[in-house]
């Protein structure tokens, strides 16, 4: 292997919405490079079916998408923060138009969906493939602009800090991001940024059922965590109620629109359970209420699924406005106009995350947290249906207008290059393999959609055990992605335990068996590293 170093004025990591607009609504004359793990176009945007929540229509009302926030969230919605995402949908939907995206219901004229907890139809969409419209165009604009350049497959390893490397940089305690390690094809490059954006999503496969991509390992809020920094709520992790139950396709996400429309949840001996939890709102309750309604169903009666029915929406309805889930459930011979879908609820968004403000600001100078790896207060205790393309597209934007004003050029950086040490190839991949399963199954049986303390100091126990061992690893073998990957989401994993014990209440999405009732006034989870 072999170092080198390279200059940035910007480094984003992560090419999800969050990465990619904060890229394109930087200046022309900044050098950019944007930083993808996998291929792009990547990310959770990519999966997104359903659409993003925006106020566009006159007969609709900014206070009442942040009532409808609000209540969602548990009371713990920052309203200062919800206003200002929310009041910038509009800016964030005229900048998507600009660069070739054109969404159904963006003039405000009917064409808008609704999910579970909105009290309106604003959920501007592309038919059930949102997500991959708008990450297959704003890619391209990427490539296509000269001074953005995209380094794929690259893993970002760790953050730089002036108070590792700079010392003089620190200002009044506040220590200074500079950049990062990067493993880029099997050599570890030093790149060194004026600014660096974090970008990476989620964190879904710390749980063995999930409808994220497999690349969503928590790299970000890990990175953060063990440079020191703020990270908040992370007990709240979203289970997205309805992913498809197949062998097959295990990481199928079944859009809430389809509910939106009239889908309809049954257990398997045919009742349509919702009215025995929530009988005014029924299928169209926030995604934590069905969730758990699932969750509950499944256990009462011993059964690994339920069903949704949308045999009544008809073939023409399915093929037209949802080809994504009809295509996708066809695949594995299920024909959704003639039976019902088999679903279970999967792990689908990371509620907590790194401390942020809007305009992607931290506890680091010159390092920015943007869209799901952050946590602005926006989504509370458990996240509104279409909120984080909303969120991830205003802090992309808003990031990137800021950075200008804060801008240090990264010309007298230095950093010393990553050292190998001793450290020896990976001969046994049963070493990673092991230690991933295990690592997803202790948090799906214990840290799952009901908690309990029992439940979750075993947890901890385990995935102590596992941390050191991997930690080892870490230490003593040559880096390779999936051992990178496998230590992020132990420290990923043992943050969200941590915070979840901490947390004597139910509250959103953190249910304990132990504490049912939420405790007043709402506070935050606040987990730091000391250093």
């Amino acid at each position: 292997m072999t170092e080198n170093t390279m200059r940035t004025d910007v480094l984003v990591i992560g090419a999800g919405l969050a990465g990619l607009t904060c890229a394109l609504s930087l200046p022309d004359e900044m050098d950019v490079v944007l930083l993808s793990k996998v291929e792009v176009p990547t990310g959770n945007t990519f999966l997104a079916q359903g659409g993003l929540a925006a106020v566009v229509s006159d007969e609709d009302d900014f206070s009442l998408h942040l009532e409808d926030t609000v209540r969602a969230g548990g009371e713990l919605v920052d309203r200062e923060t919800a206003m200002k995402i929310i009041t910038s949908a509009p800016l964030l939907v005229k900048r998507l138009r600009e660069w070739g995206v054109e969404l159904e219901g963006a003039e405000g004229k009917g064409d808008s969906g609704i999910e579970g907890g909105h009290s309106y139809r604003r959920v501007l969409h592309y038919k059930d493939r949102t997500g991959r419209f708008i990450s297959e165009i704003l890619t391209e604009r990427c490539i296509s602009k000269r001074n953005i350049r995209i380094i794929q497959p690259a893993f970002a390893v760790n953050l730089l800090t002036a108070s590792r490397e700079m010392p003089e940089l620190v200002d009044d305690a506040a220590d200074r991001c500079i950049g990062a390690h990067v493993l880029y094809g099997g050599d570890m490059m030093t790149l060194l940024a004026g600014e660096t954006v974090l970008a990476t999503g989620g964190a879904g496969k710390v749980y063995r059922y999930t409808s994220n991509q497999d690349s969503a390992t928590g790299d970000g809020i890990a990175m953060a965590y063990r440079a020191g920094l703020p990270i908040r709520n992370m007990e709240f992790f979203q289970f997205h109620p309805t992913c498809l139950f197949h062998p097959e396709k295990r990481n199928f996400l079944i859009t809430e629109a389809l509910r939106g429309e009239g889908a309809r949840l049954l257990n398997l001996q045919g009742d349509r359970f919702m009215e025995r939890y929530d009988p005014e709102r029924m299928e169209l309750a926030p995604r934590d209420v069905v969730a758990r309604a699932i969750d509950s169903e499944m256990k009462r009666l011993g059964h690994d699924h339920v069903l949704l029915d949308t045999t009544h929406l008809g073939k023409e309805k399915l093929t037209d406005s949802f080809p994504e889930v009809t295509e996708g459930v066809m695949s594995v011979g299920i024909v959704p106009w003639e039976e019902p879908i088999p679903v279970v609820p999967a792990a689908h968004y990371s509620v907590g995350g790194i401390e942020a403000g809007v305009d992607g600001t931290t506890a680091m100078n010159g390092l920015r947290a943007v869209g799901e790896v952050s946590c602005t207060g926006f989504h509370g205790a458990n996240r509104l249906g279409s909120n984080s393309l909303l969120e991830a597209g205003v802090m992309g934007i808003r990031t990137a207008e800021s950075i200008p004003g804060t801008f240090t050029e990264p010309s007298d950086f230095r950093a010393r290059d990553w050292s190998f040490g001793r450290a020896e190839p990976l001969m046994e991949s049963i070493l990673v393999d092991h230690a991933w399963a295990a690592l997803r199954s202790v948090m799906w049986d214990y840290v799952g959609i009901v908690r309990s303390d029992r439940r979750l100091r075993r947890a901890l126990r385990l995935v102590d055990v596992l941390s050191e061992e991997v930690e080892e690893d870490y230490w003593s073998l040559l880096p390779t992605r999936e051992l990178l990957e496998l230590r992020n989401i132990c420290t990923v994993s043992r943050i969200i335990v941590t915070s979840a014990l901490r947390r004597r209440e139910s509250r959103g999405l953190h249910y304990s068996l132990d504490c049912p009732e939420p405790v007043h006034p709402p506070r935050n989870t606040v987990i730091r590293l000391t250093l």
